[in-house]
């Protein structure tokens, strides 16, 4: 396995380092690719200085996504958030279980961490409760097939292409691609798994209200399902 890691990032000087110093820490990592989005600060300084590619791309999560497997050189692709802080054993893992040639991807258990945000001791409890709620959230839909780039995507590049790749929409591009990929490995009698070991990720989502943050996704997962664009969507996001 030739393990291709592509990391979209926008003004995350502060937590790429640490990512990128996990990553190369783990012998099956073969090339880390981070995909700017237009960074006004040193998030493509310290990347190149943490031994990653750089490429450029719009600010569009999709596009960035895209642009970063288009430049890797890999035969799996594994999609990380700026944030993320993957297990040691993560890449070991995937490697073992692509040793199935039924599976064609898949995610890891998603797991929110308090420790790193600089209120962590005063974190209040409906945060962490929140947070706990949208950790059991993931837990139940994957066997749904439904997950989201949070949970660290992973997939074969012949899949990933065989696919399309990401849309180039700047919201749901992974559940979108989530929901493809699910349903193309059933049709061909293949599947994806849930590795076991935690990716932990920022609780930074929750710092403005856990409760606004959870009834803003509801409404916005509810509107994209009924076809509303993710383009419009987003603009009420990011307002």
């Amino acid at each position: 396995m030739q393990l291709s890691i592509i990391v979209p990032a926008l003004n995350e000087e502060n937590h790429i380092v640490p990512l990128l110093r996990l990553l190369r820490a783990m012998p099956q990592v073969f090339e880390i690719v981070v995909c700017d989005g237009g960074s006004n600060d040193a998030t493509v300084r310290v990347a190149e200085q943490g031994g990653a590619q750089v490429v450029c791309s719009a600010r569009n999560r999709g596009a960035q996504l895209h642009a970063g497997a288009q430049a890797a050189c890999g035969d799996t692709f594994w999609f990380l958030h700026a944030d993320a802080r993957p297990h040691p054993n993560s890449a070991r893992l995937m490697q073992r279980a692509l040793c199935d040639r039924r599976v064609w991807g898949g995610n890891f258990r998603l797991r929110f961490d308090h420790a790193r945000e600089p209120n962590a001791n005063a974190a209040q409890p409906n945060t962490r409760r929140a947070a706990r709620l949208f950790e059991s959230i993931a837990r139940w839909q994957r066997p749904l097939g439904i997950y989201y780039g949070d949970s660290g995507m992973w997939v074969q590049r012949s899949v990933y292409d065989l696919l399309g790749g990401f849309q180039a929409w700047p919201l749901f591009e992974d559940f979108d691609f989530a929901r493809r990929l699910e349903r193309r490995a059933r049709c061909n009698q293949a599947r994806t798994v849930c590795l076991p070991l935690p990716l932990r990720v920022s609780s930074r989502r929750f710092r403005h209200g856990a409760g606004c943050v959870l009834w803003q996704w509801a409404c916005l997962q509810t509107l994209f399902s009924l076809g509303v664009s993710p383009h419009r969507l987003a603009r009420f996001y990011h307002r």
